[in-house]
């Protein structure tokens, strides 16, 4: 974490405190905020390389400040929930949030997480790809991290382009759950199945016509998925199913 700038974003102080701590002890840089708001305001003035977000805060909840983060900013977000609370886990994922974590956490895996982010992040801008993906319909650009649908430009966090480029390089192959979580977040995210469907459902919705039958990321039941490449592109007058498929 040497040189690296953290934004730590909750309302609690004692909470503040000690994540403070915790990130300048690993040489980080640390800037706090009490609020959404003011989050918002030092993530402008501050440009960190991560962020530190508690879901309960007044004035507006951790997910409203997450999606309000999506809009201007890939900055990796880290989402403290409470305890056994697994619909706020699946809460902040949705709102574009990199990972979460539930209160109390120890301090070590608060560290390995935001290490593990922040250099997904990194690599997302320094990793070179293979050749570009264009049937007519969906063009994945590797070099400049874009996608688009129909010659239209689609944001993608860097996750979602992450996991879309993998699936896409290894087209036609069944990959696991296992597989996509270790290439795509790193061997501390075993298990974690959720991650996977809950960005795929994001993908589908931005690059699917159907989402209910999806023609690039297919699902194989109870093992993962594979990425189908088409050869003709769809007709153009049809519209992206925005409706959610997991």
């Amino acid at each position: 974490m040497i040189r690296k700038k953290v934004l730590l974003i909750d309302d609690d102080i004692d909470t503040l405190r000690l994540n403070r701590i915790i990130f300048i002890n690993a040489g980080a840089q640390v800037v706090t905020a009490n609020d959404g708001l003011e989050g918002i305001s030092k993530l402008h003035s501050h440009r960190p390389d991560l962020v530190i977000l508690d879901v309960m805060m007044p004035g507006g909840s951790g997910f409203e400040v997450c999606k309000q983060i999506r809009k201007i900013s890939n900055v990796p977000v880290i989402m403290l929930t409470a305890l056994g609370q697994e619909q706020n886990e699946l809460d902040g994922l949705d709102a574009g949030a990199d990972d979460y974590l539930s209160k109390p956490y120890n301090p070590e895996i608060l560290l390995a997480r935001a290490k593990s982010v922040i250099r997904r992040s990194e690599q997302n801008d320094n990793k070179s790809f293979a050749t570009d993906y264009d049937d007519g319909y969906l063009k994945i650009d590797f070099e400049k991290h874009q996608v688009l649908i129909n010659s239209k430009l689609i944001k993608l966090t860097p996750i979602e382009f992450r996991l879309l480029a993998y699936l896409e390089e290894n087209a036609g192959r069944v990959l696991t759950f296992a597989n996509i979580l270790q290439h795509v977040w790193g061997n501390e995210y075993q298990g974690s199945d959720d991650y996977v469907h809950i960005y795929v459902s994001h993908l589908r919705r931005k690059i699917e016509q159907d989402t209910k039958q999806p023609h690039y990321i297919i699902s194989v039941r109870g093992v993962g998925y594979l990425f189908e490449k088409q050869r003709l592109a769809f007709a153009p007058d049809q519209q992206i199913n925005q409706s959610p498929d997991l």
